[in-house]
């Protein structure tokens, strides 16, 4: 195993223990929120619809992963009103913020090229992401790529997606699958 934070990162990989932030603003390391293991989407920001769509998924799976022993844990550059929002309107798991970046390196999520935002795919996901959510203020970079890494206790990756473009997650169930596996 080695301790990397690049866009080679991958399974079996161990990440750097990064400092998050609460939506208050309190500092909360990344060790001091993995009780076991734990799916962490990793949002383009908490207004992005696509992404507020898909942490909604995630909390309609989130009892069954706990009575499994795995927790969720949402990750998004900004902003705090945002996460705040999230939580008194469904989403019961923590939601923290990553202002500088630190986590998304160590996963190697960049920014995406800008003629991905015309594809007619990315707009199909925005689309299909309009039933189950609203698009809140841009508060991030809009060409910020979305992903998805489940990490064990000792922040050993165990999987890791990096999205393509706007709203590109892996499908729930895959995630679900995956995070109860071995």
């Amino acid at each position: 195993m080695s301790t990397v934070g690049s866009p080679n990162t991958a399974a079996g990989d161990v990440v750097a223990d990064v400092e998050l932030r609460t939506p208050t603003g309190a500092p909360a390391q990344l060790s001091s929120v993995l009780k076991q293991r734990t799916v962490i989407p990793i949002v383009r920001y908490f207004g992005c619809m696509p992404c507020r769509n898909f942490l909604h998924q995630l909390e309609s799976v989130r009892e069954d992963l706990a009575e499994h022993g795995v927790d969720i844990v949402g990750i998004g550059r900004a902003a705090d009103y945002q996460a705040t929002y999230l939580a008194e309107h469904g989403i019961n798991y923590p939601l923290l913020l990553d202002p500088d970046e630190a986590f998304y390196r160590e996963i190697g999520l960049g920014r995406f090229p800008w003629w991905k935002m015309l594809a007619p795919g990315t707009w199909l996901k925005y689309v299909r992401a309009a039933k189950g959510a609203r698009q809140g203020r841009i508060t991030n970079h809009p060409l910020q790529s979305p992903g998805v890494v489940i990490l064990d206790p000792d922040r050993t990756v165990v999987y890791v997606f990096r999205g393509a473009t706007i709203g590109d997650y892996p499908p729930v169930g895959d995630v679900v699958r995956t995070a109860l596996g071995p």
